[in-house]
C-alpha cells in the first residue's frame, strides 16, 4: 500500500514557536515527531497513531483528524484518498482560529504550499479493513451510544426533577 504525505510548509515554523514555548510546548514537537514516525512506519490506520486522536474529532473541515499533543496542543491533519495532508501544528487556540481561516481550503495533491513525500508499507503493517476514513458523524453516534449507556431513568429524574414532577400538572 502506498500513501503521500503532504506536510506544510509552514510546519518548521510551528516548531521552532511550540520549542521556544518551553517544556510542554518541546513535549508536544516530541509527540508530532513519534506520530509522523509512526505514520511513516504503519500508516495512519495503525493502533499506535489512531489512540492519539482527539476524542471529539473536528467536524469542521472534511476528513480532518485532529490529534492531542498533551499541554493543550494539536496537530491538525486531512486525509483525502491516500493523501494525508499536515496541516498545522499549534496551541488549542491558535488551532481553532486556524480552522477559521482554513475551513474552506481545498486539498490538492499538487498543492505548492506543501513538500510531498511518497511513503509504501509492508502488507503486514498495514490494516486491510480500514481504508477509508469514517465520517466525523460516526465518531459522534459513537460517543452518544457510550452516553447512553451511562443514563438510566433513576439518574435523568434526579437531573431533572423538577421538570419530572411538574410534567403531570396543568400549569407546568
Amino acid at each position: 500500500m502506498m500513501q503521500y504525505i503532504h506536510s506544510s510548509h509552514t510546519l518548521d515554523k510551528d516548531i521552532k514557536r511550540l520549542r521556544k514555548a518551553g517544556k510542554q510546548g518541546e513535549h508536544a514537537v516530541n509527540k508530532y515527531l513519534e506520530i509522523l514516525a509512526d505514520i511513516r512506519k504503519y500508516s495512519c490506520w495503525s493502533e499506535s497513531v489512531t489512540c492519539k486522536r482527539t476524542r471529539r474529532g473536528e467536524q469542521r473541515i472534511k476528513n480532518c483528524i485532529k490529534y492531542d499533543l498533551g499541554g493543550g496542543y494539536r496537530l491538525v491533519t486531512v486525509l483525502a484518498d491516500n493523501h494525508l495532508y499536515i496541516t498545522f501544528l499549534g496551541s488549542h487556540d491558535e488551532t481553532d482560529q486556524w480552522f477559521l481561516r482554513h475551513r474552506y481550503d481545498t486539498f490538492e495533491p499538487d498543492a505548492s504550499f506543501y513538500q510531498t513525500e511518497e511513503v509504501v508499507f509492508d502488507q503486514e503493517n498495514y490494516p486491510e479493513t480500514s481504508t477509508k476514513l469514517s465520517e466525523p458523524e460516526d465518531a459522534a453516534d459513537q460517543y452518544e451510544q457510550e452516553l447512553q449507556k451511562k443514563i438510566d431513568e433513576p439518574l435523568l429524574k434526579s437531573v431533572f426533577q423538577g421538570l419530572f414532577r411538574n410534567s403531570s400538572s396543568p400549569t407546568g
